[in-house]
C-alpha cells in the first residue's frame, strides 16, 4: 500500500515539472520546444567624433549596424534616438529606424545637419545617436544583448579659429557685467594647472606661458559667487604679435561655491619653427 502512495506522489510531481515548462511536450502542453538565440548588435564603425558643419551636408556621416551573428532568417527593425549637449536635436536629420533585411548582417545609417538659424560662432555642441530597441520581426526566438549602442557628433556652425603668431606667453582675461565673482584657470590634457585667476576684484586674468610644450590646453570659468544664475561673459585673448581675439558665452545655470567648473575654451598649441599656431575651439 505505501508503495503505491510512493508511486502515486511521484507521478504528481512528474506531471507538475512537466507542466511547468514552457513550449515542452507534456499532458497538458503538446507545444514544440523552441530555444532562444543571443544576438549582439550595436555600431561596428569607427566614424564617431568627428567634428561637422552644422549647414554642410557634405558633412553628412555614415554609421554602421551590425550583427555580431551570421545572418538572420527574420528581418530587424531598429529604434534610433537622438539628443545634443545643447538640449536641442534642431537641425539634425536621422531616421528613427532603420532595417537589417533577412539574410544581411548590417544597415548604414546616415545623420546629417542643417543650419538651425542660431548665430553660436565656433561653439561646439555634441549630437549623440544612440540605439534604444531591436526587434527581431516579431520573433521570440531572438533576444537582444546591446553591443556599442551611441556613436557621437561634434557640430559647429563655424569652424575652429586658427591663429598663427610667434613664441611668446598668450594673456587671457574674463570679463563679466554683473556683481557675480568669476574665477578661471588653465589646464593641460592631464588636468594640471597651468595659471588661475581667483582675484576678488571683477575680471581675471591668466596666462599660457610660451614655455609649455606643444598639446591641448583648456580654459575653464570657475563661479565662485552667483549673482543670476545666467550670466553673460566676455573672454579676450592676446596672442604675442599682439592680436586680440574675442569670445563671448552665457553661463547658463550658475552656481557658486567652485561647484561648476565650466570649459569655455579649448586651444591647441603647435610649433613649427618660429611660427607657432593655436587653434581655438569655444564650447
Amino acid at each position: 500500500m505505501k508503495n503505491i502512495k510512493y508511486l502515486a506522489l511521484l507521478f504528481s510531481l512528474t506531471l507538475l515539472i512537466s507542466c511547468g515548462q514552457d513550449n515542452v511536450d507534456s499532458v497538458t502542453n503538446p507545444g514544440v520546444y523552441n530555444p532562444t538565440s543571443e544576438i549582439n548588435l550595436g555600431f561596428t564603425d569607427a566614424n564617431g567624433g568627428q567634428l561637422v558643419l552644422e549647414s554642410d551636408d557634405e558633412n553628412a556621416i555614415t554609421f554602421e549596424i551590425s550583427l555580431s551573428t551570421n545572418p538572420l532568417s527574420v528581418a530587424t527593425t531598429i529604434t534610433l534616438a537622438g539628443s545634443s549637449s545643447d538640449g536641442t536635436v534642431d537641425g539634425a536629420s536621422y531616421p528613427e529606424t532603420v532595417v537589417i533585411p533577412a539574410g544581411d548582417t548590417s544597415v548604414d545609417v546616415v545623420v546629417s545637419f542643417s543650419d538651425d538659424g542660431v548665430a553660436e560662432g565656433t561653439d561646439v555642441e555634441t549630437f549623440t545617436i544612440e540605439i534604444v530597441d531591436a526587434d527581431f520581426g516579431g520573433s521570440n526566438d531572438y533576444y537582444l544583448t546591446p553591443g556599442d549602442i551611441s556613436r557621437t557628433i561634434d557640430v559647429t556652425d563655424t569652424l575652429p579659429l586658427s591663429v598663427v603668431t610667434t613664441a611668446g606667453d598668450v594673456d587671457f582675461g574674463l570679463y563679466w557685467g554683473d556683481s557675480s565673482d568669476l574665477d578661471c584657470r588653465i589646464r593641460d590634457a592631464a588636468l594640471n594647472t597651468i595659471d588661475t585667476g581667483y582675484s576678488v576684484s571683477p575680471g581675471e586674468n591668466v596666462t599660457l606661458p610660451g614655455s609649455v610644450s606643444d598639446g591641448v590646453y583648456t580654459f575653464s570659468i570657475r563661479p565662485w559667487d552667483v549673482a543670476s544664475s545666467a550670466i553673460d561673459y566676455l573672454i579676450e585673448m592676446e596672442v604675442p604679435t599682439g592680436e586680440i581675439y574675442p569670445f563671448d558665452g552665457k553661463l547658463l545655470n550658475a552656481t557658486g561655491g567652485w561647484s561648476q567648473e565650466i570649459t569655455s575654451l579649448e586651444i591647441t598649441k603647435s610649433t613649427n619653427g618660429s611660427v607657432v599656431t593655436y587653434t581655438i575651439i569655444q564650447y
